[in-house]
């Protein structure tokens, strides 16, 4: 049946419109703007149609759930609609509307919802709509909140709310304020994590330091100017006349079973805080702060983030000095959030950061000169520690720079590559953003836009789309002219069985080395003939089937230890045949170390294996998804981690372990509890709850 569709009326949409636009022209005509706003959503209040109302309060609430950048916009247009006795009880239902979604910040997976709604109540009492009292007991909730759960939930709400609160808290409630920011201190203390929330504290301690010695609270005073849209300060004598709603608010605060993390900052943008005596700037941590809050909302939509970013720019009047440190802090962020190797539920790929930075570059074309030189501040200033670092940021930067013409600084780069430090961390990094960039692109467009010197250094690296030869003898060209043939399993098994002068381990060998060989000339062979031939290795009477896997895995990694992808299919695809399983590649992987075979070799295999587990999701699907086989598999690891004196290797090994533990969890959520209890770490614990 034709249904009608319910037309929304036209006053409705422009209701609407005007909300969510609220200060998009910017800051140089917020007080017009905003005093236009606040007319014409009185003539519309003042018609007294329900459907009327309630667009409005759903709208100001939806925005204040979902525009974190416009709190104070929002909060200047209520404190203004409280002024005028025609429309105080529209400001009343919007707040009430608003209060009744804090219960539901608990059950969220993440602190998202909890941070832009306590922001919007921040600014409320900020323009004096709800009293200092009612909000500082809701800041007692969330400390008490923080201090019982092992997941840092409630503090994360916490510590992004002060910031905004801090100002008039610390005008109205000094005593009480300052009890939370000390029972924080303890709490922070206990923590041995240098995360966000590390960070973030200690520019809200070193803010509230300085603000202790100037007498007149002339940082306050900046602050509030600069750190985010605060129209409200242009009208200090409507702010006087503001009528304050009288309901007090609680946050139910719940105990959670589910572990949420926030995502580690790994690098900082130091050299500006610098610039300004400051090493720990509130400034930079909010703005900081905000991006996170952008991606995740509108993680979805791209083209909304970029506009987000955009709008942060024309809502705040910015110095030349401020504007280079905001556009530096996003570029480290988004290239932070790239880099993080620590599994993570909601974590996005690098493609989609490469994409942001790509489109947000073509917006600044005019300073991508600058813009590229941000990226090589922090390319120089990454950790050493994990290798899985380096593949996701040749992952991004070799997707960025190809989308932007290869405009970047050739000999910045290749800079880095010391051909007297045979296995340096540098190094790894040159040749996998080289590499990676080199195959995303043409052999014209390369010859047109690389340096000779840079083409002639990477035609001399070993080939990456060629296995290493190997011995041509015999048994190798009979086994190669039978492939040749398309014998079926049956027919080449029996082919197999005349080879009397060879052990059965040689046969196998040599049968894997031509096999690899021929799917190498086409990945699209490799589905058809690795089931077409591998199905009769798996016969017992042929050789056992662990050491069928023992023999394709030391074959994979002769033949194609230089190359990452190569190494990350053939795992994948014969892991999915059973041919070996997780237990297996974990033991080969010891003995690889043990072996102290060259570290770009290690490098390689390590990422490898990571991306393989990761893309598990769960282990029902190989063979070795028992209890007892991934606590053998943890056991092993623990103690690989433990005797591992490289911090690359160790921490990458650590990341696998993860991996495959959060597959498990994800296959048997009851078995997973019996396998926590034996683990040591309280790090991983929380890691894999957070899935």
């Amino acid at each position: 049946m034709l249904q009608i569709q319910h037309q929304i009326p036209p006053e409705i949409n422009r209701i609407r419109q005007l909300i969510c636009r609220a200060g998009d022209d910017g800051a140089d005509t917020f007080k017009k703007d905003l005093q236009k706003i606040v007319d014409v959503l009185g003539e519309y209040y003042q018609q007294n149609k329900q459907e009327v109302k309630d667009a409005m309060i759903q709208s100001f609430i939806q925005c204040a759930k979902l525009l974190p950048l416009k709190s104070g916009i929002y909060a200047t247009i209520l404190a203004l609609l409280s002024t005028k006795q025609t429309t105080q009880s529209l400001t009343d239902s919007i707040i009430i509307g608003l209060l009744e979604h804090l219960p539901q910040i608990a059950q969220e997976e993440t602190p998202i919802l909890g941070q832009t709604i306590l922001k919007f109540l921040s600014e409320l009492m900020n323009v004096g709509l709800i009293s200092t009292v009612s909000f500082v007991e809701c800041l007692y909730d969330l400390e008490g909140g923080a201090e019982n759960e092992q997941s840092p939930f409630y503090l994360q709400i916490l510590l992004t709310t002060l910031p905004h609160a801090m100002i008039k808290a610390m005008e109205k409630n000094q005593i009480e304020f300052k009890n939370i920011i000390q029972n924080v201190e303890v709490l922070m203390t206990k923590r041995k994590t240098e995360d966000r929330l590390y960070h973030l504290w200690q520019s809200i301690r070193n803010f509230l330091n300085n603000q202790e010695k100037d007498a007149h609270t002339q940082i306050f005073q900046q602050f509030l100017k600069s750190s985010y849209p605060r129209p409200y300060l242009l009208f200090p004598d409507e702010m006087t006349q503001v009528r304050q709603q009288r309901k007090g608010f609680k946050i139910p605060i719940v105990k959670r079973t589910q572990i949420w993390r926030p995502q580690q900052i790994l690098v900082l943008n130091d050299e500006l805080r610098s610039q300004n005596n400051n090493k720990t700037d509130v400034q930079i941590e909010i703005t900081r702060q905000w991006i996170y809050e952008t991606i995740e909302l509108f993680k979805t939509n791209r083209q909304q983030i970029i506009f987000q970013f955009q709008l942060y720019q024309n809502c705040i009047k910015m110095s030349p000095s401020q504007e280079a440190q905001f556009k530096q802090t996003l570029i480290f962020t988004l290239l932070n959030m790239a880099i993080e190797v620590i599994p993570r539920k909601d974590q996005l790929s690098s493609a989609f950061y490469s994409g942001l930075l790509t489109h947000l570059s073509q917006r600044n074309s005019d300073n991508i000169k600058e813009w590229n030189e941000t990226i090589e501040q922090f390319v120089d200033q990454i950790p050493q520690n994990n290798i899985l670092i380096v593949e996701q940021l040749s992952d991004c930067l070799s997707h960025y720079f190809c989308n932007s013409n290869f405009k970047l600084n050739w000999d910045k780069y290749f800079g880095k590559f010391n051909s007297d430090e045979t296995d340096s961390f540098n190094n790894y990094l040159v040749i996998m953003i080289f590499r990676k960039l080199f195959l995303l692109v043409n052999i014209e467009k390369i010859t047109d836009l690389v340096p000779k010197n840079i083409i002639d250094w990477y035609n001399s690296l070993q080939d990456i789309t060629k296995p290493l030869d190997f011995e041509q003898n015999n048994l190798a060209e009979k086994i190669n002219s039978y492939l040749q043939q398309k014998l079926n399993g049956m027919e080449m098994l029996e082919q197999l069985k005349l080879f009397n002068n060879s052990t059965p381990e040689i046969i196998i060998q040599t049968f894997l080395e031509c096999l690899l060989q021929i799917i190498s000339k086409s990945i699209t062979h490799l589905n058809v003939l690795s089931k077409r031939y591998l199905s009769f290795l798996l016969q017992p009477n042929i050789v056992k089937p662990e050491k069928l896997g023992e023999i394709m895995l030391n074959t994979i990694f002769r033949m194609w230890n230089h190359s990452i992808f190569h190494l990350k299919v053939y795992l994948k695809e014969f892991l999915n045949l059973e041919v070996f399983s997780n237990l297996q590649i974990i033991n080969w992987l010891g003995d690889i170390i043990r072996q102290k075979s060259d570290s770009f070799k290690i490098y390689n295999v390590l990422i490898a294996i990571n991306d393989v587990f990761r893309k598990q999701i769960k282990l029902d699907q190989v063979q070795d998804c028992t209890y007892e086989n991934v606590r053998d598999i943890n056991n092993i690891l623990t103690k690989m981690i433990d005797q591992e004196q490289d911090i690359i290797i160790q921490s990458s090994l650590e990341n696998i372990q993860l991996q495959i533990l959060i597959a498990f969890k994800s296959t048997n959520g009851a078995q997973s509890e019996k396998l926590l209890k034996e683990i040591k770490s309280i790090n991983i614990k929380q890691i894999i709850m957070s899935f």
